[in-house]
């Protein structure tokens, strides 16, 4: 049987996050800090602000290669959901540390509140973005045109779809 894939619910709002993280990204270093110094694992980096939102160099890079990934995967349906899932754990994964930690990500990525809610947005955006199905799938099937155990064509009995022929299909 032939089938129609269907629309891919993930695919735009991927896209769209992503343009939203890589635009952010480079804004951040041109307006905000471009400090990359670090105090990993446990020391205490502090950036400049943009937007309300504290980052130093790794943190705007971390938002410009996630919403560049983000965008490169966007075309695909499978891609974007992949890659949505993979960006969105590393997201909550590193608001969860900037929350435990209180001002940084392992003393590598600045993070204020702020900078804190748009990670675990953008982590639960792309996490319910990664379960999305397609919708619209349909299935083709062929039309009998005639029933050969009693001799009659399809139309003439009751209740029955009118006959097509055998190379036509029906959605």
């Amino acid at each position: 049987m032939d089938r129609t894939k269907g629309v891919s619910l993930a695919k735009g709002p991927v896209g769209i996050i992503g343009a939203v993280l890589l635009a952010g990204g480079i804004l951040g270093l041109l307006f905000g800090s471009t400090d990359f110094t670090t105090s990993a694992p446990d020391g205490d980096v502090t950036g400049g602000t943009f937007l309300g939102i504290e980052g130093n160099g790794w943190t705007w890079i971390g938002f410009a290669g996630a919403g560049l990934l983000l965008l490169i995967s966007a075309p695909m349906h499978w891609g974007a959901k992949t890659t949505a899932m993979l960006v969105g754990l590393v997201m909550a994964v590193a608001c969860v540390v900037a929350i435990v930690d209180g001002s940084d990500v392992f003393g590598v990525a600045a993070a204020n509140n702020a900078t804190k809610l748009v990670m675990g947005a953008a982590a639960v955006a792309l996490l319910v973005l990664a379960m999305m199905p397609r919708v619209g799938r349909k299935r083709e099937r062929d039309v009998v045109v005639d029933d050969e155990r009693d001799g009659r064509f399809a139309r003439d009995r009751p209740g029955a779809e009118e006959p097509v022929t055998s190379t036509e299909r029906r959605v």
